[in-house]
């Protein structure tokens, strides 16, 4: 857990040892089959139940409650598990992760942990990155199977790290008390040629911009690792000086869209002509399916970018 956000609960966390699932039709982690929680993870924060399903878009009572977002993560014990010094979580997918040529930057797994950006005016309503912007993340090593016995560690990529995740997309509050209306796309990755330099500065509604849409996560490409398809994902901690323990709140199969689906049925018709006239004007909050040409608008450049994808 991140000092920042440790907190002394007294609530004793029930930790099922055995496989378990939450649901197999969804894009989500089913099963996890093993965890060991390593030296020194969180206390509290070892129940790896927590990792299956959707990330968590809102932190619930009794503590703080706020929406989850880049400057307030999940941080509740029934949200994220923790992995110490050593430790490890394996989860599965029901319906295998592919490498697809339809999911957006290439990006296939998505990976939500407990990151946040540092909040420059600390707990004001704007949020607002420093300069240099700085992210809390406790790294993680990733690695994938199709088979649960050949692992393939992604190299250069941090399991507990950027993009931090965003529930809702209609707030100005990084930390409003109550769910938002929009929620954000748990499938739809940020873009990987974003770096951290990219945050330099901006503020809470500036860094939902460059989101576009997104919830966030750590994004891995299987082509990275030579792979079409896995099953598995193992979060690692190897023992090390720093003493960082990785948080993991959930892992998402990348959703497939091809360029100028607007309502992403699959083809690009009239039908995406109608979504885009659905929102015209600004892109931000809900409307970013329809913005194709980078300018945050929704207009006429965006209706002549889905006639030159026609089908």
């Amino acid at each position: 857990m991140k000092r920042s956000l440790t907190r002394t609960i007294g609530i004793t966390v029930l930790l099922i040892s055995a496989p378990a699932s939450v649901a197999d039709d969804d894009p989500y982690a089913d099963h996890y089959l093993s965890y060991d929680q390593g030296a020194d993870p969180a206390p509290g924060y070892t129940n790896p139940l927590t990792a299956l399903g959707e990330p968590a878009r809102f932190n619930e009572p009794p503590f703080d409650s706020t929406i989850v977002s880049v400057f307030y993560p999940p941080w509740q014990p029934a949200e994220i598990v923790s992995i110490g010094q050593g430790g490890h979580l394996v989860v599965e997918f029901d319906t295998p992760v592919t490498d697809d040529p339809d999911n957006p930057y290439g990006i296939d797994l998505l990976i939500f942990g407990n990151a946040f950006f540092s909040d420059w005016d600390g707990h004001q309503t704007t949020g607002h990155c420093g300069i240099p912007a700085e992210i809390f993340s406790d790294g993680g090593v990733i690695e994938v199977s199709p088979n649960n016995v050949d692992w393939y560690e992604v190299v250069g990529v941090e399991a507990d790290g950027i993009f931090p995740t965003e529930g809702y997309l209609d707030h100005e509050d990084p930390r409003a008390t109550v769910p938002g209306e929009v929620p954000s796309d748990f499938t739809l990755p940020v873009n990987p040629a974003l770096q951290l330099s990219d945050f330099d500065g901006l503020y809470y509604v500036e860094i939902l911009e460059l989101y576009r849409g997104s919830g966030g996560g750590v994004g891995v490409d299987l082509a990275d690792v030579g792979l079409t398809k896995i099953s598995y994902v193992r979060i690692s901690n190897p023992e090390n000086p720093l003493d960082s323990t990785p948080e993991i709140d959930a892992f998402a199969d990348v959703a497939p869209r091809k360029q100028g689906d607007v309502n992403q049925d699959g083809t690009v018709n009239i039908d995406d002509i109608f979504a885009i006239l659905g929102h015209w004007g600004p892109a931000r909050p809900n409307g970013w399916a329809a913005e194709l040409t980078g300018d945050g608008q929704v207009d006429i450049a965006d209706i002549f970018a889905v006639l030159g994808y026609w089908e």
